[in-house]
């Protein structure tokens, strides 16, 4: 009896397994595509950029870091508070010191007009720290507007007039006082916004 044509004969089979063979063979693999490797996230910039970035009115920027990065306790602050701080201090130490030098080297019109610049710059970041460490923001922020950008015009203006010879001291010490307020300003500034309470919505 005949075989029925729906049984598939021994050497077809062979046959058909053979072609399979070659045409797996000749087929390369497939590779894997793996996901792109992501680029490192850079670090975030130091704290203190903030102060110069986000001052309360224009200043020299590359200064601000200059000056800013050589003090340690401003680098190492780690949150908005600690660091405005840092930089009030900062502003205080370098009023006082330049008016030290200020009364051991100056005289007449020069040195009464750059001793009042100097008290009134300690005066008004003085008055501005101690608002910030009781988290008190708004009224100091504009302290520190005053302090860093009114008084040591005046001071100049009478060096100026007395023609005294530049004293690097001096210089130095004037050029920080808006360093120091303004870069302070912007941090207690966003300070006073962040501690902002929103109104209750009106009862109709």
């Amino acid at each position: 009896m005949p075989h029925s044509n729906s049984i598939i004969s021994f050497p077809t089979l062979l046959f058909t397994s053979f072609i399979l063979f070659i045409i797996s063979t000749s087929i390369s693999p497939v590779q894997c595509s793996r996901p792109p490797t992501m680029a490192p996230t850079p670090s975030s910039p130091p704290l203190f950029h903030k102060a110069c970035s986000d001052a309360c009115l224009t200043l020299d920027t590359e200064l601000c870091l200059i000056i800013l990065e050589s003090i340690p306790k401003v680098v190492s602050a780690k949150d908005l508070d600690s660091l405005a701080i840092a930089i009030i201090e900062a502003g205080i130490s370098n009023s006082t010191n330049t008016r030290a030098h200020i009364e051991a080297t100056l005289n007449g019109k020069a040195l009464e007009d750059c001793k009042y610049a100097h008290d009134g710059i300690i005066d008004h970041f003085s008055w501005a720290l101690v608002g910030v460490k009781n988290h008190v923001y708004e009224l100091p922020s504009l302290a520190l507007i005053q302090g860093g950008w009114d008084y040591v015009p005046i001071c100049n203006k009478a060096l100026a007039k007395q023609k005294v010879e530049e004293d690097e001291v001096i210089s130095r010490g004037n050029k920080a006082v808006p360093i120091f307020g303004l870069s302070a300003c912007g941090i207690v500034q966003e300070l006073d916004d962040l501690h902002k309470v929103a109104p209750p919505p009106y009862d109709y």
